[in-house]
């Protein structure tokens, strides 16, 4: 008794190995979500620097920022299983866009405006919005995009 497959029997396993995506919709939606709180989290966590200057309010922000990410990026590790073609891409780009667009727009704006009057929290929640525009429309490209 051989244990060796037909090439008719290989062909068919094959085809049944290819058919099989490892690209789910689930572990799709998960990057997602975790690149959409990484760009938002970093987007109002640099934009509410300036609102208040003393150490316990900025070290209170500090922890809540890096627990956003620690427990975001425990989440993704544990629950999604792969990673979708291009996400790791997608979602780099748009964290790198959105921390860029913080350092050249956002803060020289919330800086500027803070020569004058102190910055409050619905200007820090515009800088941030804008500041997060670039994550969240990587986090939709991961989601929605192309398979």
């Amino acid at each position: 008794m051989s244990h060796h497959l037909t090439p008719e029997q290989a062909r068919e396993q094959l085809a049944t190995i290819q058919a099989r995506t490892l690209d789910t919709s689930r572990d799709r939606t998960v990057h997602a979500g975790a690149t959409a709180v990484f760009g938002v989290a970093s987007a109002l966590y640099m934009a509410a620097q300036n609102i208040s200057a003393d150490w316990v309010s900025h070290s209170l922000r500090t922890a809540v920022f890096a627990a956003a990410w620690l427990v975001t990026m425990w989440w993704i590790e544990r629950v999604a299983r792969t990673v979708p073609r291009r996400a790791k891409a997608w979602s780099r780009g748009g964290i790198v866009a959105s921390f860029v667009l913080t350092l050249t727009v956002v803060l020289p704006w919330l800086n500027l405006s803070a020569q004058t009057s102190p910055n409050t929290w619905p200007m820090v929640a515009a800088g941030a919005t804008i500041a997060a525009v670039p994550a969240l429309l990587a986090a939709a490209v991961i989601r929605w995009g192309s398979k």
